[in-house]
């Protein structure tokens, strides 16, 4: 028997609910009552890229569909719209098509143009957008802003924002976006061309909780300034960042690549972090003041410009760590640059690190991509004084060579640490106790054994 047919109709619409769009509109063929339930689900998700070039057929669909939801005076949740046509015919469409989702009552309205790597155009945002009071998503993509955006913006539900690729024609138009959506729980940027500067204000963005911005093509670079103590995630690359505030009681993750930090010393109070992940060619100065004993920061650096003052960049380096001393740290350090690295004053830099009060950091785990050193030993020894690893391991061993090369190499990167261990400065030989290489998951590391518990490190780690 037939028995799901004779379910109730709001059951058969969640049901399809839970299918894709294609799947949902293949239901129609299962028998005569199958036949426009689809028609009547509180989501529908049309792209054009399922018409395999058929636009008149796609805008026909679209059209008739929501002009049969808006007949039978059907609730909508959710609309989803992907174009990828160049033509400007269904912008016309788009202001008799939003003002019908806006009498649905349509919750979460996305709207995109997926990359046309064959035409560059940018679309004008029809006003009617700016129009939608019952938004609650917008999803905008290759879109410009700014020629058309009225002076009330009704975003006063709105939760969740990305934009990506769009173009601000004029300065301001971020800010009225933005002072716009009070409910503003997430906001994604990535890439908007003519965006100088983003400011998140407590004041106006007291429900915001996962940002992200992305700016790997603009050389100009953008500034932000972030003063969110709600915030919950932070994901940031490639721009200038300013946090002006310094609690963030709920803040647990932190990531920032090929980031300027603009505070010469950055401290940061979030008792929550859990996860801060930094990547650049900079050493910034950043420490958290009452980071949890129990959190789990790794840090990766990638440095490509030691040869110019070697010097400052360990004492730097030695300066990062120790205010990340409280958590376990991941170092990651990779080297590009052609020119050696010579580091020929340990014991002055030792004393310079004495000086400044800052102890060895115990790190858990120090990989390295320094294969263009010839100076290697000279280079150890200056990461030595200023940190503790517990395992080294050579970057090369996650590549697809096989294990007994690998093995080889390895020895070869051990003997190097041995001979440095045996003609380092005095600090190396005096504290590095032992050596051992040891096999996990078909892969290589070295273990280091200090002697010394005169160090900073997190609790946990001090007591493995």
């Amino acid at each position: 028997m037939d028995r799901i047919s004779d379910l109730p109709k709001d059951i058969l619409q969640r049901i399809l609910y839970l299918l894709s769009q294609e799947d949902a509109v293949r239901t129609s063929v299962l028998s005569k009552s199958w036949r426009y339930i689809w028609c009547t689900r509180p989501n529908l998700d049309f792209s054009d890229s399922n018409f395999k070039g058929n636009n008149q057929q796609f805008l026909s669909t679209v059209g008739n569909t929501l002009q049969l939801y808006s007949d039978q005076r059907l609730c909508l949740d959710e609309f989803r719209l992907s174009i990828l046509l160049v033509d400007h015919e269904w912008v016309s469409l788009l202001e008799k098509w939003i003002p019908l989702l806006a009498d649905m009552g349509v919750k979460d309205f996305r709207l995109s143009i997926p990359s046309d790597y064959s035409n560059r155009e940018f679309i004008d945002l029809p006003v009617v957008v700016f129009k939608a009071e019952s938004l609650k998503s917008l999803h905008l993509y290759r879109f410009n802003l700014g020629k058309n955006i009225p002076e009330n913006i009704l975003f006063v539900r709105l939760q969740v924002l990305q934009l990506s690729h769009v173009v601000l024609h004029e300065r301001g138009v971020f800010d009225k976006i933005m002072s716009s959506c009070p409910l503003l729980t997430d906001l994604w940027l990535q890439e908007c061309k003519g965006l100088e500067t983003v400011k998140l204000e407590k004041k106006l963005h007291k429900y915001l909780k996962h940002f992200t911005f992305i700016n790997r093509t603009n050389h100009a670079g953008c500034s932000i300034e972030i003063d969110v103590p709600t915030l919950v995630t932070i994901r940031i690359i490639g721009c200038k960042i300013r946090f002006n505030c310094r609690e963030f009681s709920n803040l647990k993750i932190i990531t920032l690549r090929g980031v300027e930090i603009v505070q010469s010393q950055l401290c940061i109070d979030a008792p929550n972090i859990l996860y801060f992940q930094y990547s650049g060619s900079l050493i910034p100065s950043i420490s958290f003041a009452s980071a949890s004993m129990v959190s789990n920061l790794s840090l990766y650096i990638r440095d490509d410009d030691v040869e110019e003052d070697a010097r400052s960049w360990f004492l730097g380096l030695s300066k990062l760590l120790h205010g990340l001393r409280r958590s376990e740290i991941s170092l990651s350090i990779f080297q590009f640059a052609t020119n050696n690295v010579h580091v020929v004053e340990d014991e002055i830099l030792v004393q310079d690190i004495i000086n400044g009060g800052n102890k060895p950091v115990v790190v858990l785990c120090l990989e390295l991509d320094i294969g263009h050193l010839s100076s290697f030993s000279s280079f150890l020894n200056g990461l030595f004084c200023i940190c503790r690893p517990s395992y080294l391991i050579p970057r090369w061993v996650h590549g697809p060579w096989s294990k007994e090369r690998k093995a080889k190499e390895l020895d070869e990167f051990f003997c190097k640490i041995q001979k440095m261990k045996e003609s380092g400065n005095e600090e190396i030989r005096r504290y590095l106790e032992d050596l051992t290489i040891e096999g996990f998951d078909k892969e290589f590391r070295v273990r280091l054994q200090w002697r010394d518990r005169d160090c900073e490190c997190n609790s946990k780690l001090s007591e493995s």
